[in-house]
This record gives structure tokens, sequence and C-alpha cells, in this order.
């Protein structure tokens, strides 16, 4: 009795299978994303960011750090006497490194989210010039994607969200807050944005569990170029053209990054050329001050070059490590991308400089070869120019 049950069981669980399509577990691109924490710098210090911007023309460094940690908070200080030109000041980080110091980096199509608490004293006020205590850049362009401003409005001092157009160079606020009533007490701030031609960015600022402000816009381009990431930046940046300036500074705590969806794979990069004489422009141990910096390159060596060289006497590279045999004239031949005609200077292991004038476009590789005198063991060469913009350096051979 009890075998012709259990048989009859098992029939009507065969018809109940066949009846009903079994369901199949979903792949990965079916399944819902959700967002995946990528960065909690909470005990990396400085250390969590890029690069940091301290001062970078060195106008005040008996001011230094400006930029540095306090207990769990990161600070950034303002004086009146700092610069980052004639008629502005800078003192931010640029860039999210993850624990083992690799750039986190905001690509095309993906959508993040930052959160952190922000602490801004009454003597960070709104000015009537711009003053930027956040910002999305990328390395390509030099005009902000997104920022957040402390700009003055009908008189108010006010905390605006706002996002870039590229092709009249404008700034849209889409939210604005008073800014008194934030002042002198830890509040939040969240960004939520899709990196893409047809992205949108949502702001919150909140006070413990009261929302002052959560406004989201739609339909913007956050995408500008092929080569390069997004990134964000904090700290301040100001004209310092507005009346009643204070020395001030801005707190940042409790930062936080997360990425819809898993990680994306990192960039393959093309190898460096290592052939004798070769010296790659991003190679470690080279020299990048002020502005400049290793920037993606689809059409160099090694994927990468560096940028924002000269315009002044602050924006630089230097190579290290050039090896010569003995002590004489050698060639050296550019490797570099020009925008139109531009010169580098040139100074070998400190000497006068010799002008490097190059002819060519920014999405070819172009060469020029000059004599330069090497000391017999370790050169070092420094590419400048104190009168406009350098091409763009992807690396140097010696012959």
């Amino acid at each position: 009795m009890r075998i012709t049950r259990l048989a009859g069981a098992l029939a009507t669980l065969a018809l109940i299978a066949t009846a009903t399509p079994a369901t199949a577990a979903p792949t990965p691109s079916q399944r819902p994303s959700r967002w995946e924490l990528r960065w909690d710098p909470s005990t990396d210090g400085v250390n969590a960011f890029e690069a940091l911007e301290d001062d970078r023309r060195g106008s005040h460094p008996e001011g230094q750090p400006h930029v540095s940690t306090d207990k769990d908070a990161w600070k950034f200080t303002a004086h009146l006497e700092d610069r980052d030109g004639s008629d502005r000041m800078r003192n931010e980080v640029r860039g999210m490194r993850d624990h083992d110091g690799a750039p986190l980096e905001i690509r095309k199509d993906e959508t993040w989210r930052i959160s952190y608490r922000m602490y801004i004293p009454d003597t960070l006020d709104a000015t009537t010039s711009f003053t930027h205590i956040w910002q999305l850049k990328n390395s390509d362009v030099g005009t902000p994607i997104a920022q957040i401003s402390l700009p003055v409005i009908g008189g108010v001092q006010k905390i605006a969200a706002r996002y870039w157009t590229l092709p009249d160079n404008t700034s849209h606020d889409f939210a604005t807050a008073d800014l008194e009533p934030i002042q002198n007490k830890w509040v939040t701030v969240t960004l939520e944005f899709r990196s893409s031609d047809d992205g949108y960015m949502r702001w919150t600022l909140a006070d413990g569990r009261r929302t002052i402000a959560d406004q989201k816009v739609e339909h913007i381009d956050l995408w500008w170029t092929q080569e390069q990431y997004n990134r964000p930046k904090w700290g301040i940046y100001r004209s310092i053209k507005s009346a009643g300036l204070q020395e001030t500074y801005l707190l940042v705590k409790d930062l936080k990054a997360w990425q819809l969806g898993p990680a994306t794979p990192p960039v393959k990069l093309p190898p460096p050329d290592r052939s004798p004489g070769a010296y790659e422009a991003e190679r470690v141990g080279n020299v990048w001050e002020g502005a400049a910096e290793p920037a993606y390159c689809a059409v160099c060596s090694g994927g990468r070059k560096v940028i924002l060289i000269g315009g002044n006497v602050y924006d630089y590279a230097v190579v290290k490590g050039v090896l010569s045999e003995t002590t004489g004239t050698r060639q050296l031949t550019v490797h570099a991308l020009v925008d139109g005609a531009q010169t580098f200077a040139v100074s070998v292991n400190g000497a006068d400089s010799i002008q490097v004038p190059m002819t060519g476009t920014k999405d070819t590789v172009t060469t020029t070869t000059v004599p330069v005198d090497l000391v017999a063991g370790v050169n070092t060469i420094r590419f400048f120019s104190l009168t406009a913009r350098g091409p763009e350096l992807d690396k140097i051979v010696i012959s």
C-alpha cells in the first residue's frame, strides 16, 4: 500500500513538472544591476586621491600644506595670498584611488553615486565671482563638466549644483539652496550621475534627516571626450576678484563612491617603447609639475602622453634617468602631439634651454630631432614653455 501511494505521488509530481515549465535562472545580463561600493578611503589620507593641487604655482609655500587631513576629515585651506594664476586661487584634490593606488576611472555610460559630508564655515562665503567646492572634469577639456558652487544670486548667498554645456561654454544651475543656514555645521551631499552623451545628474543636500535640496536634471551631456575619463575634484577654487574675501577652509569626510553594476575592466594599454634610447614621458619616476600630468593617448606608444606642459613657469615635465655612455653631443628625437604650431623649451641637466618648434595635428604623433649635450651617466631633460602651451609629449629617443 505504501509503495503504491509513493508511486502515485511521484506520478503526480511528474505531471505537474511536465505541465509547468521550470523557470531558468537569470543570466548575468538579465540580473538587475545593483550599486557596488567602489571607494571608501577613510583610512587612506591624502593618498585617497590621484593628485593634490596644493598651491601648485608655489605662491605660498610657507602656508603649506593647504590640503591635509584633520582627524577624520580632509581639510582644504585658502589663504588670501594663494594664487593659481593672476586672478584666482586653487587648493583641490583630483580623482579617486583605491586602496592599492589604482585610479578609479568614471567612463562612458557608467552611472556613479558619490556621497560625503562637508563643513562650510561662515568664513567661506558665496562670491560675486566664481567659487567652486566640487567639480567633475576630465583632463582633455579645461571647461568643467559639473560643479557645486557658492554664487551670490539676487543679493543672497547660495549653494548651487550646475552642469556645463561645452558648445557655448555656459553653466546651468539646476538646483540651489540658501548657504547661510548650512554654514558652521556638517551637512551631507549626494551626487548621482550617468557619464553619458545623454546623461543625468541628481544632487541631494541634507541636514541630518532634513532634506534641503533634491533635484535631478536629465538629458544632459556629461561625456566630452573619447579617450579620457571623468573624475571628481574637491577643495576650494575661487576668483580673487570678489570683495570681502577671508582666509577660510573647507572640511570633507565620510567619502564614498558606488558604481551601478559591476566594476568596469581596466583599460588595456599597448606596451611602451622599450627599444634602446627610448624614454616614455609617462614613465614612473619622471616629474610632472603644476597642471602637467599623464593622460590616455590612443596613438601614443604605451597608450599615454603628458599634457598641459607650458604656458607659464609652473607647468613642466622632466624626463629622468636618461643614460649616456659618454659625454658629448647626441641626437634627441621628440615624439609629441601638436596642435598646429607649438614649441617646447628643452633644458638638459639645468643648462640653458633650446627651442624645439613642432608642427602637426593632435591625432598624429609628430617627431622633431635636435642635438643635445649629455654627460656620461644619468641625465635629466626638462620640457617647458614660458609663453604658451607646448605639445603633448609622447616619448623621447636618444641616438
